[in-house]
């Protein structure tokens, strides 16, 4: 009974937490590696103080990807190898098949690392803005505010792109 639970957990949020991954490391294998370390850690610690278990899982994704970039220095958010950027395309468009979501999320990957945070969370993951702060550890107000500059931000730039 309990492998039918965590086989409906994962695969009701794999996708979220693999897009919301890589959307923090924009590489495709490191992402999935910290995804399965995120379910076994997040399975595996899981008890009945859970409330919702997208955020909770999101959050362990979070850290996960924290703790991989602390154990691999050379590997940052901020300073990605070029050839490791190049995957993030691949992957975004297996799991986004509809033309219009390229070209948005082809914006998306142009905000800064905070705003494309914030942006994947509240729209891509469907967390409303608690949620967000308590996994980003920013408060609601710096969340509202990431948002509406990054929704600033991604009209100027699908403009520009017609």
């Amino acid at each position: 009974m309990k492998s039918d639970i965590i086989d409906q957990l994962f695969s009701q949020y794999y996708n979220e937490a693999l897009l919301y991954t890589i959307s923090l490391c924009r590489n495709r294998t490191i992402a999935e590696d910290v995804v399965s370390n995120a379910f076994f850690k997040a399975l595996t610690l899981a008890d009945d103080s859970i409330r919702d278990f997208k955020p909770w899982l999101l959050t362990v994704c979070r850290n996960e990807f924290i703790s991989v970039c602390r154990k691999n220095c050379r590997f940052t958010g901020e300073e990605i190898p070029e050839d490791l950027a190049d995957d993030r395309e691949e992957v975004i468009e297996g799991i986004i098949r509809r033309e219009e979501y390229r070209s948005l999320y082809r914006a998306i990957g142009l905000l800064p690392d905070a705003q494309k945070e914030v942006v994947t969370l509240f729209y891509f993951s469907g967390l409303p803005v608690k949620s967000i702060s308590e996994i980003t550890g920013k408060s609601e107000t710096n969340i509202k505010v990431l948002l509406c500059r990054a929704r600033d931000k991604l009209r100027t730039i699908l403009e520009e792109e017609q």
